[in-house]
């Protein structure tokens, strides 16, 4: 709650709610490393928002995809994920919002064949427009997980319930040429707080021209279950330099 504390009074007091409006976000990035060890990445995302005075909803889509060659010289899949979430807000306008949210997910580094949940909860909104804003929310979500078939002796199918919490903080300076965005979550389950998941994503973006931007981002996971699954470890992220595409 520092954080927010430090960042609410910097919020400019001029700018009102957007009402309306629709908000597109398009990035893509890639990579090629060749030499003593080769590998090949590129990942996409896609983010659409929208407001007007009665509903606020927000659709996530991502997608990564890496490989390398292994001991043997044969090309072989090291990433390949994919994660959709949405969520809808009621009464936008108000600090304090009820809203309603879901996500899926596959990871093969995770060794997640399919994931997905959905929940309900509160947010606390501090913002002047949808650029400038800090947020907390706390909801509670059902949660059902299909493990990918060859990892280690664990249920195939797993479902349970989770404790959800999040915090965001986007500010834009400068006339909106420089953009941060910070977004991490905490989820427990219901009953054993050891078992958890934790992301951080945070990313700072320079526009290049109204519509073309370049976004530097950092993106970390941790996942309690993962070895369970057979993954190599719980952990998991990755920084990227991508192109962004904003209408």
């Amino acid at each position: 709650m520092l954080l927010v504390g430090l960042l609410l009074p910097g919020l400019p007091e001029a700018a009102s709610a957007q009402s309306g409006s629709w908000r597109v976000q398009s990035e893509l990035g890639g990579s090629f490393f060749f030499g003593n060890r080769e590998q090949t990445t590129f990942s996409t995302r896609t983010q659409v928002e929208r407001a007007d005075e009665l509903f606020e909803s927000s659709t996530d889509l991502r997608f990564n995809y890496g490989e390398a060659p292994n001991s043997d010289g044969d090309r072989v899949v090291t990433r390949r994920s994919w994660t959709a979430d949405a969520s809808l807000d009621f009464r936008p306008q108000d600090r304090w919002r009820p809203f309603v949210s879901g996500h899926m997910q596959s990871s093969f580094e995770r060794r997640i064949a399919l994931r997905y949940d959905a929940g309900a909860g509160l947010r606390v909104n501090w913002d002047r427009d949808r650029r400038n804003r800090v947020g907390f929310s706390l909801s509670i979500l059902a949660e059902r997980t299909y493990a990918r078939e060859g990892g280690r002796d664990t249920p195939d199918e797993v479902s349970l319930t989770r404790w959800s919490s999040n915090l965001r903080v986007r500010r834009a300076y400068f006339d909106g040429r420089f953009t941060l965005d910070t977004n991490n979550s905490y989820q427990p389950v219901f009953d054993s707080f050891g078992n958890f998941n934790l992301s951080t994503r945070n990313s700072f973006t320079v526009s290049l021209t109204e519509i073309i931007g370049l976004r530097l981002s950092a993106r970390a996971e941790y996942d309690s279950g993962a070895r369970d699954r057979g993954a190599d470890t719980n952990r998991d992220g990755s920084v990227q330099v991508t192109l962004v595409g904003r209408f």
